[in-house]
């Protein structure tokens, strides 16, 4: 007799969302310091269309409202991380970061882009604009487009829920924390909100412990 076939799900990709507990305090210390940041220094331009984007030097002019987020995502970039290679006790790697903020007027939106050099990339949200539907973070499959040039209407799955996507979507929720690999190509669908929309990004970087 025939048994019913397996589907195994290989390869997948980290995506760790956290909401933060009691948020709204940390999301006002973290606005007050964007806002001052943002009409004392001229933004950069990265992959931003439209609005400020800070320099990545947040952890020292964000107060201890950066900190804090800093230590929440190395803390929880430190659990999902593990060095296979170890064969001692003493760590071979600490753990850097990078942080920036983004504001985000109606109409600005990210271009797709990864974060190379960086260990796992981050986005939390203080502010969602006002449109907590639009301006999603997109996360790319990494093997699009290869999976759709054979037969570009062929997906795999037997269901819909089985049914790979080839972009996930994340609403800018207020407290939430995002971390994917750095490698995981994303961008920003256009902000289409009454205000504008604040984020700050991070990059967790591996470096070799001294010795």
């Amino acid at each position: 007799m025939n048994s019913e076939p397996r589907v195994r799900q290989l390869f997948p990709t980290p995506l760790i969302e956290f909401d933060l507990a009691q948020s709204d305090a940390l999301n006002h210390a973290l606005m007050s310091v964007i806002r001052a940041r943002q009409a004392s220094a001229p933004g950069i331009s990265r992959s931003n269309y439209l609005g400020w984007h800070s320099d990545s030097e947040m952890l020292k002019w964000g107060g201890e409202a950066a900190k804090k987020l800093g230590l929440e995502t190395l803390r929880l970039c430190g659990r999902f991380t593990q060095d296979v290679g170890l064969k001692t006790n003493e760590p071979r790697y600490e753990m850097g970061l990078e942080m920036w903020a983004n504001v985000s007027p109606p109409g600005a939106s990210n271009q797709m882009h990864a974060h190379p050099g960086a260990l796992w990339s981050a986005v939390y949200y203080v502010d969602d604009g006002g449109d907590p539907a639009g301006g999603a973070l997109a996360l790319l499959d990494p093997r699009f487009p290869m999976s759709r040039m054979y037969a570009p209407d062929l997906i795999f799955g037997d269901t819909p829920e089985t049914r790979p996507d080839n972009i996930v979507h994340c609403a800018p929720t207020p407290g939430r924390l995002l971390i994917f690999p750095a490698w995981l190509m994303h961008g920003v669908a256009p902000h289409a909100g009454p205000r504008e929309r604040i984020s700050i990004a991070m990059n967790v970087l591996a470096i070799p412990a001294r010795r």
